[in-house]
This record gives structure tokens, C-alpha cells and sequence, in this order.
């Protein structure tokens, strides 16, 4: 590590682009947090989700609130193919909304799947969901699937700390068990109480912060010495 615990060479010769490839080889879960606006998590998750262009195509899953699906749509369109195969999104509202949902073209809005039931039912759907995603895959490939989950802050503000915080685990657990990349935001300044609870469920804690009107990001890594520099945010697409 250089002074200051920012990234250099450790006795290891270990590297953040290979901690980097690392999580990609394996299922992995991200921490995202910083005191910056949605919008600017919603830009650094459509980074994680995956390149428009990338062969195969990732199948994406965007678990957001109600309040936010737009910005939900929005990221799927940016990062891939919106067919069933290969997009979802999770939001929360009215069930026949959902039906009018399901008979969007795919083209068009990707399926959706509208949960107004208990956190129980959040995590059902979620199952499903990546379910369906094996079966189109056959086998999911290593970082072949990629969740990003927004439900945090509003988790905790419905139901506490300790469900959010078990209710997150299994989400971790069924995205490693997928061999997926996850992330989840918590719109949270990295030394603040609630970002220490969390942190030992990732393998990562990723801070964002605006620096002259760019989105940059800072990576923490939880079981290597190693903290980046700070790094524009579509520098790791």
C-alpha cells in the first residue's frame, strides 16, 4: 500500500485490475454508497450492469422502488437487449399494472415484475427471476448476471435494521450462488454507521463522490488491503 492507504503494489504483487477480474470470476456483491443524488447511482450502476455491446449479453436485473422505475427502465435500455431473456425489472405498485406491463413488447419496456405484497414476496419474485434466467442460459456464465438492487434505504426505513440486514444476505447469496454480480446502493457517506453494518456481506464497498462535475468512484476491498484511487466512474464500464 502507497501512504495515505491508497492503491500500490503490495508484497503480493496483487493489482486492483486483477481484484478487479477477480470478482468477475467468481459471484461477488458491491456496496455502493456516497452522499451524491439517485441519479448519480443510478449512472455508476449502469456501469456495473454491464457493456451494451457485450457478447453474450448480460442478463440484467433491476430491483428498484416504485419512485424510481423509470430511472430503472432507463438502465436496462442502456446496458442491453430488453427481451425477456435477458431483462426484468422488480418494482413495487399496483398489481394491474402489472398485467399491463406483461403486455408491453419487449422491445419497447423490458417484462416487469410489480410486487405490492410483503418483503417475503420481494424475495420470491427474486428467486423467480433468476430461475428463469438459468433456464434461458442453460448455465449462467461467471458474471453472466447482473442485479442491481435499490430497495435498501427503503427496506430499512419499513422495516429495520435487522430485516434489511438478513433480508440483503439472502440477496447476496442467491446472486453468488448464480455466479452473479450484484450491487447494491445505500445513499450513505462511506464512514457512517449503517455503511459499517453492511459492509462484511460485500466483497467491495464502491464510494462515489462528484469532483468538478465528474462522477467519480473510489473502490474498497474487504478482504485485501487494497483501496483505489479515485477513478471517473466510466473508466471501469
Amino acid at each position: 500500500m502507497v501512504a495515505g492507504g491508497e492503491m500500490g503494489p503490495d508484497d503480493e504483487g496483487i493489482s486492483f485490475a486483477h481484484a478487479l477480474a477477480t470478482l468477475k470470476e467468481q459471484g461477488s456483491a458491491l456496496l455502493v454508497v456516497g452522499s451524491v443524488p439517485e441519479e448519480m447511482f443510478a449512472q455508476a450502476s449502469a456501469t456495473m450492469l454491464g457493456a451494451p455491446d457485450a457478447e453474450p449479453p448480460r442478463r440484467r436485473l433491476v430491483v428498484t422502488p416504485k419512485s424510481n422505475r423509470e430511472r430503472g427502465v432507463r438502465r436496462l435500455r442502456e446496458t442491453g437487449p430488453l427481451s425477456a431473456e435477458y431483462a426484468r425489472l422488480i418494482t413495487g405498485g399496483e398489481r394491474a399494472r402489472s398485467a399491463a406491463a406483461g403486455r408491453s413488447l419487449d422491445e419497447v419496456s423490458p417484462r416487469t415484475h410489480v410486487v405490492d405484497g410483503s418483503v417475503g414476496d420481494l424475495g420470491t419474485t427474486i428467486t423467480d427471476v433468476i430461475e428463469e434466467f438459468e433456464l434461458f442460459a442453460g448455465e449462467l456464465a461467471p458474471a453472466e448476471f447482473r442485479m442491481a438492487f435499490d430497495c435498501l434505504p427503503t427496506l430499512l426505513a419499513t422495516y429495520g435494521r435487522e430485516t434489511a440486514f438478513r433480508f440483503v444476505h439472502a440477496v447476496v447469496s442467491q446472486s453468488r450462488a448464480a455466479a452473479g454480480l450484484v450491487h447494491v446502493g445505500l445513499p450513505r457517506d462511506v464512514t457512517a454507521e449503517v455503511v459499517r453494518l453492511f459492509q462484511p456481506l460485500f466483497d467491495a464497498t464502491v464510494e462515489l463522490r462528484i469532483d468538478g462535475g465528474s462522477l467519480d468512484q473510489r473502490w474498497h476491498f474487504r478482504d485485501r488491503d487494497l483501496t483505489s484511487d479515485w477513478l471517473p466512474v466510466d473508466e471501469l464500464s
